[in-house]
């Protein structure tokens, strides 16, 4: 019966890790608040990845979309994503000003050891201009070995990374299995 739970305990923990394998190896995650509250008409999200190296590696995805987004093809709910395969990639999609919209990005960059960069540009078309400073409302750049840097017009945008969600829960069932193991013993 010992060996069994034995057994039990470490295809419990392989299985733990097998799971856990895609979330280490994804990239971090930002979600991107733009406030167009002023400005009516449509408008235009213009979004582009690069990357300084071409790589079929680095990509990027978009998720959890709010906001009044119209004219979109596909599925937002489902996310995008965009790849950097020729050093650039690119996703716009027209929404109606006047309102507060988001969206979430994780970079998947996997074993690409370059920078990798997205600009996050709004286009009203009822101003015919580009809204916030040099084009941008948002600007992230991730580079190895260095803080991220994250640059946003504060008239309107945020960016903010996303926390992993299951890091407090590995962490209580560590300690949980910590505990169960220390009291094993003193039995």
């Amino acid at each position: 019966m010992f060996n069994l739970k034995n057994l039990f305990t470490r295809a419990l923990l392989a299985l733990m890790l097998v799971t856990g394998a895609g979330a280490a190896l994804a990239g971090p995650t930002y979600h991107v608040t733009i406030n167009s509250v002023g400005y009516t008409g449509t408008g235009v999200l213009d979004l582009q990845f690069s990357t300084f190296v071409p790589s079929d590696e680095a990509s990027l995805f978009l998720s959890n979309f709010s906001g009044d987004y119209t004219g979109a093809t596909g599925e937002l709910a489902a996310g995008v994503r965009v790849a950097a395969t020729d050093g650039f990639g690119y996703f716009a999609q027209t929404l109606n000003l006047g309102g507060s919209f988001g969206f979430d990005v994780r970079f998947d960059t996997g074993t690409f050891d370059e920078s990798v960069g997205l600009n996050v540009g709004l286009f009203s078309d009822e101003l015919n201009q580009w809204l916030g400073q040099n084009g941008a409302v948002a600007l992230i750049l991730l580079t190895p070995g260095e803080a991220a840097l994250v640059e946003v017009d504060a008239a309107f945008a945020s960016a903010s990374e996303v926390p992993e969600p299951a890091t407090l829960a590995s962490l209580m069932f560590g300690l949980a299995l910590m505990g169960s193991s220390l009291r094993a013993r003193r039995k």
